[in-house]
């Protein structure tokens, strides 16, 4: 019997270290594809809006791609996926709540339940990205508004450095301050902004190409791997994995492994090629489906990442069965 969706994840975060979010965030923008980010997103049954206003860009970005998702006690959601016009490289993502948003007009106060919502919301994403990457830098009530009503206002952003080319910054401003003076007016003020910025310049991005021989000799390792997993062999089944993660795994993890793979149904390769570490260092990654699997997206992958010594460093069956439950 398949495990759930959870253990599956959970599975691949031990053996890859891939942050996966419920499958309702993406922070590691080097190695997820524009295509895997609206997967995401259809997975998640989002409804893809039109961008409405022109996205003027001095590096290279096209017109952004915005999804929309349902929130049951604050604003929902805005999803901004920017990406190189040339080959589609992740620039950044934003996720935005904001009532502003939806609806547009002078004095719009919400009452103190709400407000705790919003402020909830923001305090729980910033708890789930602090225990990936450790605790943000942090300001508080460096606004206007703060400065205005400091009291009655929640004013504050965290910011995550990953690695030298990844940053997540994410802020909140809760307020119901309203003044108008003239022709000036501040008006409250709901609203989480989350971004994830791919900050690596174009040097950086140069990653070599695989080439069909390399391609050859790591379809052949998979094969072999797959076949000493598929016979529930564990020893020989670690002899294909990398150093980095050798003494990690325990017998009881390959078993769980093993037992969301179906080695019955054949695999076809559906996306290869190289992804930087969080540390700088390159992968090679190798993207399957099953064969007899039409729907698209494919209801279910498996991600196979090797190491530059052709050993395994992460493996990843992934089930697209929508977003997860907390």
């Amino acid at each position: 019997m398949k495990k759930t969706l959870r253990t599956t994840f959970t599975l691949g975060i031990l053996l890859i270290g891939i942050t996966v979010f419920g499958q309702d965030f993406g922070f590691d923008i080097h190695n997820i594809s524009l295509n895997e980010y609206v997967q995401m997103e259809e997975n998640l049954k989002s409804k893809r809006i039109p961008t409405t206003s022109n996205h003027v860009s001095f590096s290279g970005d096209a017109q952004p791609i915005k999804y929309k998702r349902t929130e049951k006690k604050i604003a929902d959601l805005i999803t901004y996926y920017y990406f190189k016009e040339k080959d589609s490289t992740m620039s950044s993502v934003l996720y935005e709540w904001d009532v502003s948003n939806f609806v547009k007009k002078d004095n719009n106060q919400k009452p103190k339940k709400y407000q705790k919502a919003f402020i909830s919301k923001y305090k729980g994403l910033k708890e789930k990205i602090s225990s990936e990457f450790g605790e943000p830098k942090t300001k508080r009530n460096y606004s206007n508004i703060s400065r205005l009503d400091s009291i009655n206002t929640f004013v504050e952003s965290s910011t995550w450095k990953p690695n030298d080319s990844t940053e997540i910054e994410m802020y909140a401003t809760i307020s119901n301050y309203y003044e108008k003076r003239g022709a000036s007016t501040i008006n409250p003020v709901h609203r989480i902004r989350l971004y994830v910025r791919n900050q690596a310049n174009e040097k950086e991005k140069e990653i070599p190409k695989l080439d069909e021989k390399k391609l050859a000799e790591l379809e052949k390792i998979k094969t072999d791997f797959f076949t000493a997993l598929k016979e529930k062999d564990i020893s020989k089944s670690k002899e294909f994995l990398s150093d980095l993660i050798l003494e990690k795994v325990t017998d009881e993890q390959l078993n769980l492994l093993i037992d969301n793979i179906d080695f019955e149904r054949k695999t076809e390769l559906i996306h290869s090629g190289i992804q930087m570490g969080l540390n700088g260092s390159m992968f090679t990654l190798l993207q399957y489906k099953y064969s007899d699997d039409s729907s698209s997206p494919p209801n279910e992958m498996i991600k196979l990442i090797f190491d530059d010594k052709d050993k395994v460093v992460g493996i990843q069956p992934i089930k697209m069965q929508g977003k997860i439950k907390e």
